[in-house]
């Protein structure tokens, strides 16, 4: 789900196995994604292990690099909630909900386009 050019969201739903690694990579890694700017729901989600949080710190690293951002909702998901502030996985961002990470992302736009280091 897309809002606009300026925030795309992506929803994990269902069990997240080992199997599902390669098609969230290529998400993630999607030329097409509408925006540097992405909020991964993973309210739905059942987490087994901490593999996709892995994988999504990474992702979020890639986006800060190039001037976007990656934040991640739990909304009370007792098989993510125990992940969320866990300081072996730095560089996440997490939301209690879709409300609030959309809130956030979109009313900072204002900021848009981000200032270049030489820029003052």
């Amino acid at each position: 789900m897309g809002a606009g050019p300026f925030v795309t969201v992506l929803s994990v739903l269902g069990r997240v196995e080992e199997s599902a690694r390669a098609d969230l990579e290529q998400r993630l890694e999607d030329p097409g994604l509408a925006s540097t700017r992405v909020v991964i729901d993973l309210s739905e989600a059942t987490l087994y292990d901490s593999w996709p949080l892995t994988l999504l710190a990474a992702s979020a690293e890639r986006f800060r690099e190039h001037g976007g951002e990656l934040v991640l909702v739990a909304d009370g998901n007792a098989t993510v909630e125990p992940f969320v502030g866990d300081t072996s996985l730095p560089g996440l961002r997490w939301f209690a909900s879709l409300d609030d990470a959309m809130v956030e992302l979109l009313t900072r736009l204002s900021d848009w386009p981000p200032a270049r280091p030489n820029d003052k």
